[in-house]
């Protein structure tokens, strides 16, 4: 976990755009199952997460990075097992990867939440 990474208001505000990008690419895919699916996981994921801007506070952060974590593992899967077409293939691709980058740039720890000393 990054101790003085980006803020978790800012990790939201990117997979919210993420989810709203994939949703919207979709409707120009010729396979729109794939994509359309992994934006509405990130954008439940997003909405219902312990943060700032967070529709409902259901899961904790803690819950939101290991989900995150599932949902780049099914991005990149998908992008190399399903019949996509390039176009879906690749964004899949791209989307795993920037949220890997993401999720370990990011500090997940609540403001005022104390660490444990010696991490």
């Amino acid at each position: 976990m990054a101790a003085n990474g980006r803020g978790f208001w800012m990790h939201q505000l990117v997979e919210y755009g993420i989810a709203g990008g994939l949703i919207m690419m979709s409707a120009q895919s010729a396979t729109p199952i794939a994509p359309a699916s992994m934006g509405l996981a990130i954008l439940f994921n997003v909405a219902v997460a312990d943060g700032p801007i967070s529709a409902f506070k259901w899961f904790s952060r803690r819950v939101h990075k290991y989900i995150d974590w599932a949902i780049i593992v099914c991005a990149l899967g998908a992008s190399a097992l399903l019949d996509l077409d390039v176009q879906a293939r690749l964004v899949l691709l791209a989307v795993g990867l920037v949220m890997a980058i993401i999720v370990l740039g990011t500090n997940f720890v609540k403001k005022g939440a104390q660490q444990p000393r010696g991490k």
